[in-house]
């Protein structure tokens, strides 16, 4: 919704859409505008596109008018993905990065898990490695005895009887074919998970 009210619409760019194993990056055509410079952002705002920006306040897509960076920082820095970063440095363009949740790694997803900066120590840094690897694990081995007992398990089952997301079994699976424990024969639907190695 940002892209949409702040492009450039001089340009037919593309927004562009990054999806990466640690963060998400979103790249707007069209660098600040008017009297927003890179040293008073978020503190000043302006508007490119006036009509859309007052049609998407009235449908009810915006609150309120300059809030929007502030109210983002705060949900992301809540749920644990730390504040997003903002790149001014392509002139033509407006690119955000926001990184993945902590509480994903927490939860044992992902590979190898950057762990929290905020630490002081090499001591925790390792710790806190070694403890969500082993989350990984035991959520794999978790896996693999439901594949065992029942082959034919569907991502959608696996994640209802597992308890973690969709997306997580889909991390997880797609892990453990490409290090050759498991593969799928067969339809989506009909198929079944043979397990390779334990």
């Amino acid at each position: 919704m940002n892209s949409i009210m702040h492009r450039d619409y001089e340009t037919n760019a593309p927004v562009l859409f990054y999806e990466y194993d640690d963060r998400i990056e979103v790249q707007n055509p069209g660098g600040l505008y008017g009297k927003v410079s890179p040293a008073n952002f978020p503190n000043v705002s302006d508007y490119r596109n006036p009509f859309i920006a007052e049609a998407m306040k009235v449908l009810g897509y915006v609150n309120r008018f300059s809030r929007g960076v502030y109210r983002v920082q705060k949900e992301l820095t809540e749920n644990g993905n730390g504040e997003a970063f903002f790149d001014f440095s392509l002139i033509t363009a407006f690119r955000v990065t926001e990184k993945v949740s902590e509480k994903y790694f927490e939860a044992g997803f992902g590979t190898n898990a950057t762990p929290k900066h905020s630490e002081t120590t090499q001591e925790k840094d390792n710790t806190t490695q070694e403890t969500t690897q082993e989350e990984v694990n035991t959520t794999q081995k978790i896996i693999l005895k439901a594949l065992k007992d029942k082959p034919e398990t569907t991502q959608k089952e696996l994640a209802k009887l597992i308890g973690i997301s969709i997306d997580g079994i889909k991390y997880h699976i797609q892990k453990m074919t490409k290090e050759g424990i498991i593969k799928h024969e067969g339809s989506t639907k009909a198929g079944k998970w043979i397990i390779l190695s334990e």
